[in-house]
């Protein structure tokens, strides 16, 4: 979306995978989340069960073309397991 067309919307939360974009957006006071996150927040909102969002973060190197470091992603998924353990 572009910049001037996002002020129309103040509330909008950006969705990208793209790093420069994601800082333009943050730098324009939005919050924006990319392909991980939103699986995340599914998990907060009880949209996902965190089996299924463990399950798709553990394929999403195979599956997509996303790219992110391997070890941040096992960080990711350590930390949800973690929290599923805690629960």
């Amino acid at each position: 979306m572009h910049c001037r067309k996002m002020a129309l919307y103040p509330d909008a939360i950006p969705l990208t995978d793209d790093a420069a974009a994601c800082r333009a957006a943050k730098g324009l006071g939005y919050q924006a989340h990319g392909s991980i996150g939103i699986l995340l927040r599914a998990i907060r909102r009880q949209q996902r069960a965190p089996h299924e969002v463990l399950s798709l973060l553990r394929d999403l190197l195979s599956r997509s073309t996303l790219h992110i470091r391997p070890d941040l992603l096992e960080e990711i998924i350590a930390q949800v397991e973690s929290e599923i353990a805690g629960q």
